[in-house]
């Protein structure tokens, strides 16, 4: 649902960071959980008061964690599982930090990048406000629209309103990964300009999220539908069925995913060289800090992108006020000629 709650990214690095120092230095499960829900609040502290309960009446944190519902994402849940089956949860826990450490970085990147233009767009919609607060005063229609006064400001607010809505949840269920959004994913993916930097992006994810599960003896039918998954946009999510099924017929990881048509050669020949070295690992380490740079690149494209978009927007608002104010004077002049 919409409105379920879902760990945020702040809350989930602080947790990872925690976990990974209490699981180095041999502190029990039980009792770091039940710290960790003494300390954390809200939605946290109920799903992982929901873990400590379950690891304190014996249960392993695999098996707690589903409990969870979709609180956690299915990278954190598959990834806690894998070190809890392997004895390494420590590295595991690390290395999801460092996974939302990033992640949180390229997200205020792009929204310090964008937030000038956002300003500029709130200082533009408070300026038709008050422009149809003060026609009601001087009883004319500038704009034409038939709002005036405070009539017009209230049906224009609840307009903005709507608007600000409508934004929200499109947002929300891009980050919830919705299924009515899916078409809209794959409309952007195919934009030009915009297409590029959103692949980008996802390819950016995907090779982290790879490296990352590569570096643990995951069978690589669960690993890699779930480092696809971890792209967080169907240009790649959609194809782990198919990935998993080619590497279950004994098809060699570089070719499974060459076959999906969505990974660039580049991505392909250092998997191929990695996986015929038999240090792939390294190969993606390699690659995924290429893909962050270029993941940089893009976020700054996008922000750009997105500023010159709300200054057009903001200079076709004006233009049109100006040509409105210019007729409601034209009309005037002829009217008292």
């Amino acid at each position: 649902m919409l409105l379920s709650p879902r760990a945020r990214l702040y809350p989930l690095s602080q947790l990872c960071h925690r976990l990974a120092l209490s699981s180095k230095a041999g502190i029990e499960d039980r009792k770091t959980w039940s710290d960790e829900a003494r300390r954390s609040s809200g939605a946290m502290q109920r799903a992982v008061g929901s873990i400590a309960d379950d690891v304190a009446a014996g249960s392993g944190i695999g098996d707690a964690l589903p409990r969870t519902g979709e609180f956690f994402p299915p990278l954190f849940r598959r990834m806690v599982e894998m070190g809890e089956a392997t004895g390494r949860l420590d590295v595991t826990y690390r290395r999801l930090a460092e996974h939302y450490d990033r992640t949180r970085a390229a997200k205020r990147d792009f929204l310090s990048r964008i937030a000038w233009p956002m300003m500029q767009l709130g200082v533009a919609a408070f300026v038709i406000g008050l422009l149809i607060y003060i026609m009601g005063f001087l009883e004319v229609d500038i704009l034409g629209f038939g709002l005036t006064g405070t009539r017009g400001l209230v049906i224009y607010l609840n307009l903005v309103i709507a608007l600000a809505i409508g934004v929200f949840v499109v947002l929300e269920s891009v980050r919830r990964r919705a299924v009515w959004v899916r078409p809209l994913q794959r409309l952007a993916t195919r934009a030009p300009v915009v297409g590029d930097a959103i692949r980008t992006l996802a390819l950016a994810r995907f090779a982290w999220a790879l490296q990352l599960v590569l570096d643990t003896p995951m069978d690589l039918r669960v690993a890699l539908p779930l480092a696809l998954d971890a792209s967080g946009n169907e240009f790649l999510s959609k194809h782990g069925p198919a990935v998993a099924e080619r590497i279950q017929r004994g098809m060699s990881l570089p070719v499974s995913l060459a076959k999906t048509g969505a990974i660039p050669g580049d991505l392909l020949d250092a998997i191929a060289a990695g996986d015929e070295a038999g240090s792939l690992v390294e190969a993606m380490k390699y690659q995924s800090r290429e893909y962050q740079r270029r993941a940089a690149d893009a976020m700054s494209m996008l922000a750009q992108l997105a500023g010159y978009t709300v200054w057009v927007g903001v200079a076709a608002l004006i233009i049109v006020m100006i040509f409105r104010i210019f007729s409601f004077y034209t009309d005037t002049l002829n009217s008292l000629m």
